[in-house]
């Protein structure tokens, strides 16, 4: 199940610096959380769940469809369809908008001429699992009603199954799907929070699952470098989210401050000519000199914010609605606040554009923010005449 965004709202005006986390050392152990955080420099956790929804499909169809399960009370039951909501895109996308929380697929089953169905959810890692995910709580929010794609793809399940169209439905407490991955071991009871009858784990080819995802060739590099192998598991996961975070690292660098999009990489190639410039050798060199580039990134990146929000800032954005009547209806302040969001996107495009043209006419960075914070009238001019803008339209 993923964790669904809640609605943005205008950030606040920048209060007093926050102390900077320490930095990244040669010798910092890579593991744990500091190796997601790493990893997620370059998505390594998205790109993983993602896959884990492609591959997790097949083995529900393979480890758990027709194999006999504990249904309500305990008596048995055997799954026969499931309803993947993941993979097919509009059916997830009709799920996800229906804004209510749910599982990755549905089983359906018969007992006793009643259907059952049982809520799964694909966890890569089962850290992150909380029963209540796949509980009939959250099963009957989902499906009281359902939205129309998924109760069509229900009826379509459940006729399949060989059950009348109108036999009884019945709820099941859920599993999880999960690698059998030995930090998804320390999960389950007696040592780990979860019951054993929540959970499936089942085997993952490591060389299968890692290859096609971004930043694998500079995994297998690191790994290269350090003599490890990348057959288990593991040890694949270890390294993939090192070359993820290492890759995502070298584009964000590569980009620049007021870059729209990343450029794409050679990945090998460029961290190749990165440990040759700064005589890099280990992979903690690496991770090392790659956080203490992004930290000072993200200091600029802060400043740029500051240009964006000081040009226009939601007070300001507040007052130009009320003097143009509008503003008062509380009924209305998700609207509000939806388009102020979408003001300071366009007015970040052009802040970000202006930059890059005072970059290519010779300023650095640091020059160019400069420069941009002395523009704040022009860059407030520009918004209100955005505002007027969307006012006129209908």
């Amino acid at each position: 199940m993923r964790e669904r965004g809640a609605p943005t709202t205008p950030r606040p005006a920048p209060g007093p610096s926050r102390p900077q986390r320490r930095p990244i050392s040669p010798r910092s152990p890579l593991e744990g959380r500091q190796l997601w955080r790493i990893g997620d420099w370059g998505g390594a956790s998205e790109a993983i769940g993602r896959r884990w929804e492609a591959l997790g499909a097949r083995a529900l169809r393979a480890e758990v469809l027709g194999q006999p399960r504990a249904g309500p009370d305990g008596a048995p039951y055997v799954p026969v369809q499931a309803v993947i909501i993941t993979e097919t895109p509009e059916l997830a996308d009709a799920v996800h908008r229906h804004g209510k929380s749910h599982a990755d697929a549905l089983l359906i089953g018969l007992m006793d001429g009643q259907v059952v169905l049982e809520p799964v959810d694909f966890k890569w890692t089962l850290e992150t699992a909380e029963p209540r995910q796949v509980g009939t709580e959250v099963l009957e929010a989902l499906l009281s009603p359902p939205p129309p794609l998924l109760q069509a793809a229900l009826d379509r399940a459940i006729a399949a199954s060989g059950a009348p169209p109108d036999a009884p439905r019945l709820y099941q407490q859920g599993i999880f799907l999960a690698p059998a991955h030995q930090d998804n071991q320390v999960q389950l009871q007696p040592r780990g929070p979860l019951p054993h009858e929540l959970v499936v784990l089942c085997q993952v080819d490591a060389q299968e699952f890692f290859p096609p995802l971004p930043g694998w060739e500079v995994a297998q590099a690191l790994a290269r470098q350090d003599g490890a192998l990348l057959t288990r598991l593991e040890t694949a996961e270890h390294y993939y989210r090192l070359g993820a975070g290492v890759l995502g690292a070298l584009r964000k660098l590569r980009a620049g401050l007021f870059a729209e999009e990343l450029p794409e990489l050679d990945g090998p190639a460029a961290l190749a000519v990165l440990k040759r410039e700064r005589g890099l050798r280990t992979t903690g060199d690496v991770v090392a000199y790659l956080d203490r580039a992004l930290i000072a990134r993200s200091e600029l990146a802060e400043r740029l914010r500051q240009v964006e929000r000081q040009a226009y800032p939601y007070a300001r954005y507040r007052a130009d609605l009320a003097a143009r009547g509008r503003g008062e209806d509380p009924a209305e302040r998700r609207r509000w606040e939806r388009l102020y969001g979408e003001l300071m996107k366009e007015l970040g495009r052009v802040v970000r554009q202006e930059g890059r043209a005072l970059v290519a006419q010779g300023r650095t960075e640091l020059q160019a923010l400069d420069e941009l914070a002395a523009r704040a009238p022009v860059f407030t001019r520009l918004a209100r005449s955005l505002l007027d803008q969307r006012l006129k339209q209908p």
